[in-house]
């Protein structure tokens, strides 16, 4: 599989594809340590984008992630949240929700391998496709939103 074209279970995406790559130019500089970083902090941002409140397994596995980060645990634990999350996701029937927990699966499984980070921020492309249809502004907006988290490690 190339970890650059997942489109597979992500779907069809409505991307600036110059702001992709750049942002997949900073991804590959960086660390797996500091792509799960990367990923607590773009989990905070897409709650604040977002509004939604984050539900129990989400809280569970940004717990899981920083005592991933802290030495404390192995990867199963952020995993096992990530796949709570995704059956969550499963029973949702708002479609926004479903890419905002989809997109936090991705988020909680970055513990589990360095991929997971980018893949999320394809997924949260999906979400913002969904909360603004046809608007490549906030499209534009979101993926500098991305690469600017990333740099600011």
């Amino acid at each position: 599989m190339n970890i650059y074209e997942y489109q597979r279970l992500v779907g069809k995406i409505e991307d600036i594809p110059e702001l992709k790559q750049e942002f997949i130019v900073l991804y590959d500089t960086k660390s797996h340590r500091e792509m799960v970083q990367f990923c607590l902090m773009f989990g905070q941002h897409l709650i604040d984008l977002t509004g939604f409140e984050p539900c129990r397994e989400i809280k569970e596995a940004f717990e899981a992630m920083q005592r991933w980060l802290d030495g404390k645990t192995n990867y199963h634990e952020a995993r096992n949240l990530s796949l709570e999350i995704s059956r969550i996701a499963k029973l949702e029937k708002d479609l926004v929700k479903v890419k905002f927990l989809r997109t936090m699966a991705q988020i909680a499984a970055s513990p589990h391998t360095k991929y997971h980070g980018l893949w999320a921020t394809d997924f949260a492309v999906t979400l913002i496709n969904k909360m603004f249809p046809g608007d490549r502004a906030e499209v534009r907006k979101e993926r500098k939103a991305q690469i600017n988290l990333l740099k600011n490690l």
